[in-house]
């Protein structure tokens, strides 16, 4: 039965939205207005940032020295974001650390050790944006945005905090064989990004690629509703987004995201509801990109999985 509560969530929160929308006359003469170039733009746009994703998660990998090809991490990657509307909670993840385990015999603490690792540089990136843009802006005059200076300067701090208590922790157990083998991960990806400088600089890379995309998908939906942002505005507005990504509360982020965005856009001067519809109209075009690549490589994906399970026991 906990199995279909995802799917219920997904549900009830889809059809709140549309409903919202339904009855909002001048959002539906908006999305009534979207030429079809600006819809096929959105399409690329997405299709850019899974190639970009795709990209970052092999960059990662380098830390395990485990290396797939860009079209199973384009498979995979799309996969892993569409099992996130139908499990809890960044569920993909599980679904893509099980296939790694079973064909590329990743372990479970390496795989845990990736992905903190690239969600903190992906949170690292996205504040570093926000904090800069925040900043150009206050020198405008922005009050509003002038708060936020504080805030994201507090999330810098945190990351910092949760660096040194993982040094710490690390030298505290480093003898316990509890943690010896998550340890001995996180030694090796300090060194192998030290003294090999070009594999950490291809994630940053392809992590600042993949906010990029996320930004100017969210910055040509908002001008395909009619809504003016300066890019200076949108970076802001991408970046709070990409944050709300790091804790994802429901599946697929469905509803806070579109939260987000219309409270970070009410910052630039924004109304709520050309927002929300932006928002909207940015979740669609990504959904036609998740949904087409990631059903199509679904089954070969898990019945290659599957295959390596059985050759495995035998």
């Amino acid at each position: 039965m906990k199995r279909f509560v995802p799917v219920v969530i997904t549900v009830v929160i889809v059809v709140a939205m549309t409903a919202y929308v339904v009855s909002q006359r001048e959002m539906l003469e908006a999305l009534s207005k979207i030429h079809p170039v600006e819809i096929a733009l959105l399409i690329l746009l997405s299709i850019a940032g899974l190639f970009a994703q795709a990209q970052q998660f092999r960059a990662a990998l380098t830390v395990s020295k485990i290396d797939i090809d860009i079209v199973e991490a384009t498979g995979l990657t799309a996969v892993n974001t569409m099992a996130n509307y139908y499990v809890p909670a960044r569920g993909g993840t599980v679904v893509r650390a099980g296939y790694m385990y079973a064909v590329h015999s990743m372990t479970v603490g390496a795989y845990a050790i990736l992905t903190v690792v690239t969600v903190s540089i992906g949170l690292l990136v996205a504040v570093a944006a926000g904090l800069v843009t925040s900043l150009v802006l206050a020198s405008r005059g922005d009050g509003e945005a002038l708060r936020l200076v504080a805030p994201f300067l507090g999330v810098l701090a945190l990351l910092a905090m949760a660096v040194v208590i993982a040094v710490v922790s690390a030298n505290l157990f480093s003898r316990s064989n509890r943690f010896a083998a998550a340890v001995q991960q996180l030694k090796t990806a300090v060194t192998l990004w030290r003294y090999e400088g070009s594999a950490a600089m291809k994630l940053l890379f392809w992590t600042v690629l993949v906010l990029t995309a996320q930004i100017s998908r969210l910055y040509l939906a908002f001008a395909a509703v009619g809504a003016t942002v300066d890019v200076i505005e949108m970076v802001l507005i991408g970046s709070l987004v990409s944050m709300s990504f790091v804790i994802s509360l429901t599946p697929g982020n469905l509803g806070v995201k579109e939260g987000v965005t219309a409270f970070a856009a009410a910052l630039v001067g924004v109304p709520a509801n050309v927002a929300l519809l932006a928002a909207l109209v940015d979740r669609g075009a990504a959904l036609v990109v998740t949904f087409g690549v990631g059903v199509g490589f679904f089954g070969p994906l898990m019945r290659r999985a599957k295959a390596a399970r059985t050759q495995t026991a035998e």
